[in-house]
């Protein structure tokens, strides 16, 4: 009896847990829903019946941003000041993590890396526009690089070093008697043995960089070197928008982060526990 009391207090507990979860679930993916369904609409759909399913799928929308926004090569310009800022991101910061954690432990240089996280972007806008001025890297994509690289290695650095400090270290000693440098124990061992944790800092970076508009406004003004969020918010018009256009143009910018997410995802969430464990 008490065994079947048990139980069936567990189902119950089951059962409360997955609805809480399924509701949660709806609630968080409702507005990519209804972003999605808007962007096959009109603004007379949406207006009138903004929470129905569109009467006739208007694709028009995905061609005229593609073609009036010039979003395939502000999409490129996207990807390329990304995927720049990530080569350079990983490099600095599993390098920089390596040091810390396992050659030489500084307390102080620690803190100043975690001290970045609590620095807001906006105190950084005057001092960086004026430091590219003076570099002549205005309107200059490797300007973006640079600053994306700088206001994500804080963050980036505070996940490496977590999941640095999780990898047994008898494994750098194994590795120097058998004759390898330091670099060599970098690159051929703990290198691939911090995939989750790269994938991790990769996946959050990019999701930054991507998504960002504030610098891109501040940074870039040439109309072929904007990325893809600046073509999505010129979408917006002064007087009137035509909403399923905006909308068809966040689908696009939606879709490489999701994808991104779904090749990560089981070494991002393996790169966010690590460390959480230890025994």
């Amino acid at each position: 009896m008490k065994f079947l009391h048990k139980s069936w207090k567990y189902q119950l507990f089951t059962i409360v847990k997955y609805l809480f979860l399924t509701i949660m679930a709806v609630i968080s993916l409702y507005p990519f829903i209804w972003v999605l369904i808007s962007s096959f609409k009109d603004n007379n759909s949406i207006f009138g019946d903004p929470f129905g399913l569109p009467k006739e799928l208007l694709i028009e929308n995905y061609r005229e941003v593609w073609e009036g926004a010039d979003v395939g090569r502000n999409f490129l310009n996207s990807m390329f000041v990304c995927l720049v800022t990530l080569v350079i991101l990983i490099m600095i910061t599993s390098m920089g993590s390596y040091i810390l954690t396992r050659v030489w432990k500084n307390g102080f240089l620690s803190i100043y890396f975690s001290l970045g996280i609590m620095i807001p972007i906006h105190a950084l806008l005057i001092p960086s526009v004026l430091i590219f001025k003076r570099m002549g890297l205005t309107d200059n994509l490797f300007a973006l690089v640079l600053m994306y690289t700088a206001t994500n290695i804080s963050f980036s650095m505070f996940i490496m070093n977590g999941f640095f400090e999780g990898i047994p270290r008898e494994m750098d000693e194994a590795a120097t008697i058998d004759g390898c440098s330091r670099s060599q124990i970098f690159f051929r061992i703990i290198f691939p043995i911090a995939k989750p944790g790269i994938a991790t800092v990769a996946t959050l970076a990019f999701l930054n960089c991507w998504n960002d508009l504030l610098l891109g406004l501040v940074l870039i003004s040439s109309p072929h070197k904007k990325t893809l969020s600046l073509a999505i918010s010129a979408l917006k018009g002064s007087y009137a928008t035509r909403y399923g256009l905006l909308c068809a143009g966040f689908v696009i910018s939606i879709i490489p982060v999701v994808i991104m997410y779904l090749l990560f995802q089981k070494q991002v969430i393996a790169g966010m526990t690590a460390g959480a464990v230890k025994g």
